[in-house]
Parts: C-alpha cells; structure tokens; sequence
C-alpha cells in the first residue's frame, strides 16, 4: 500500500485546506473592513495608482502599469493577513520606479534586459550593454539621483534620499534572515492589529510618495497635465509641505 494519499483523499484534504483559508481570509478581511490603519493603506494605494496611471507614456520603459499592478495587490494581501508577502511587493515595486528612471533613458540597455537570458546579474565588465541593464538595485538608485541634481526645487534628490532610506528598511524585511532566527513554525497568516498596520502603512506611504515626486519630476509635462482627480490625491500622498513647495515651483527635470 502506498503511504501517500490517493487522489479522493488528496482531494478532501484540499478541500479541508482552502476552507481553513477562507475561515482565515474572512477572520482578517473582517478585522481589516474596522481598521482606520487598513483605510489609510487603501488610500495609500488608491492615490498612488491614480497618480502612476496619470503619469504613464508611451516611453517609459518600464511601464508604470508593472508598477500598478503591485499597487492595486497591496491592499488585498495586507486585508487577508499578508503583510509579510506585501512587504516583498513594495521592494518590488520601489526597484520597478529605479528601472522605469533608468531605461527610459536607455533603450538599449532595455532590449539587453528583457532578452531571454536577461535574468540575473552581469559582472562581465567587457560586455557594458549587458552589464549596465543587469545591476544591483543600488546602481539604478543612484542613477536617479545623480539624474535629479539638475531638478531645481530639490525635492526629487531628496525623495531618491528617501527611496533608498527605505530600500533597506525593506531589504531587512523580506531577508530570509528573520525567518531562519526563528525556532518556531509560523503561522501561514500574520496578525492584523492596528499597530501592525500602522507600521505598514507608515512604510508604504514612504515608497510611494518619494517614488510619485521622483516620477513626476520625470515625467514633469504629465504631471503638469494630472488631472484635478490626479493633483489632489497627489497632494493628499506627498502631505501639505510638499504640495507648497512644487505650487512654488519650479519642479521637474528641465528636459521632461
């Protein structure tokens, strides 16, 4: 006899396993629905999609819906108790604002990275095209921020300043390190309580807001065009200090 289960059984258990997940789902989407920190991340998201969506053109390479459809997963994990997978997303998405900066500017370097066997890092220094499209995260920031010193109201620097503040704030939280120092067998859910949120949604709010200054300041004619839907959820993400001093002006690349 096999000591595996049979395919009826593999099933039922199947069956016992996605019904202790929606339990689990409808626990914490329920906890989440009274949550005043799970409405600031939905706001969080929802203001930084409608940004990201006003500032997409044709050129940028890549396209800001890769970075939007982060955006919108964010709030469904942390409302089914998945902050730790969310955490992962907002890495993503801050590296996915460096690239966007970067190849843009450089179509070649693109077509290097989106070849087939474009996955992975480059260390051959005799091949510049291939190692310049396949770099640490670190390359693609400060490119941007060297890119911005020519951005008068210095609010993109600073914001590049931001996005790699909090790059390692979220480098530290998907290392697997935290998970090997643990003993214990974790939970497949994290505990959704509003100090826990509030840490996220503080974190959130960090990437998105420095990534919309830094690609606004990019895409400088779009954000001038955002539409009035698009400036005040701009203005209520990058909070009342911000907003004077670009209505000040000047802001934005000389050249965008």
């Amino acid at each position: 006899m096999s000591i595996t289960p049979r395919a009826a059984e593999l099933k039922r258990q199947i069956a016992v396993y996605l019904n202790d997940v929606t339990s689990i789902f409808a626990e914490s989407s329920g906890k989440a629905l009274s949550s005043s920190a799970f409405a600031e991340i939905y706001h969080i998201a929802l203001s930084a999609d409608t940004v990201l969506h006003g500032l997409a053109r044709p050129k940028l390479q890549p396209k800001l819906n890769a970075a939007r459809s982060i955006v919108l997963r964010l709030p469904l994990l942390v409302g089914v108790g998945q902050q730790s997978i969310a955490m992962v997303e907002l890495r993503r998405f801050l590296e996915l604002t460096c690239w966007t900066i970067y190849f843009s500017d450089h179509p070649v370097e693109w077509q290097s990275f989106n070849a087939p066997s474009g996955i992975g890092f480059a260390r051959d220094t005799r091949k510049p095209i291939s190692y310049a499209a396949h770099r640490e995260l670190g390359h693609y920031v400060e490119y941007a921020r060297e890119l911005m010193d020519t951005e008068e109201s210095g609010l993109a620097v600073a914001a590049v300043g931001g996005l790699k503040q909090v790059s390692h704030d979220l480098n530290a939280a998907v290392h697997a390190g935290q998970i090997a120092r643990s003993a214990s067998l974790k939970l497949p859910h994290d505990n959704i309580s509003e100090p826990e949120l509030r840490k996220f949604a503080a974190i959130a709010r960090k990437v998105f807001l420095n990534s919309c200054i830094v690609l606004a300041a990019y895409n400088r004619k779009r954000f001038d065009g955002l539409s009035a839907a698009g400036r005040a959820h701009f203005d209520w993400l990058v909070g009342a200090a911000i907003r004077k001093k670009i209505r000040q002006g000047p802001f934005g690349l000389p050249t965008a």
